[in-house]
């Protein structure tokens, strides 16, 4: 049997919101089912006529969405508990992948900035015992 999607998730397939595990079973569905597919183009034609509602225009202008600032206030761990489980809520429950993408920019941007502090104590506390080029001819 195959799944039933609400408009809404189809437009947020279309739109590139929906969560990656949703979004396969979408497309899944797309390709098994032409009429789906023809619902998919009458929505996005209905939205590209311009009668937009206010949920369309929230989610579009993604207002729920975090800043980037308060993503890596979560990173860092300098949220009260409140904002945190908001967020936490934001990327597991609801699934945006956009502050997914954000989340995992700025967790891989904190790795390297460890390892570039570690490189730069390493060397700096080698600096005096390394021979000098003077000391090379």
């Amino acid at each position: 049997m195959m799944p039933d999607f609400t408009d809404e998730e189809l437009v947020a397939y279309a739109d590139e919101r929906l969560s990656s595990r949703r979004c396969v079973e979408v497309e899944q569905a797309l390709r098994a089912d032409k009429s789906l597919s023809s619902r998919l183009g009458e929505l996005l034609s209905q939205r590209d006529k311009g009668d937009f509602s206010v949920g369309e225009i929230w989610r579009q202008g993604g207002l729920s969405c975090p800043s980037r600032s308060v993503w890596a206030a979560f990173v860092d761990g300098r949220l009260g508990d409140g904002l945190a489980q908001y967020l936490q809520f934001h990327v597991k429950t609801i699934g945006c992948r956009i502050c997914e993408a954000n989340l995992a920019d700025l967790n891989q941007r904190d790795l390297s900035t460890d390892g570039d502090r570690r490189t730069r104590k390493i060397f700096q506390s080698s600096a005096g015992r390394l021979p000098s080029d003077r000391e090379n001819p």
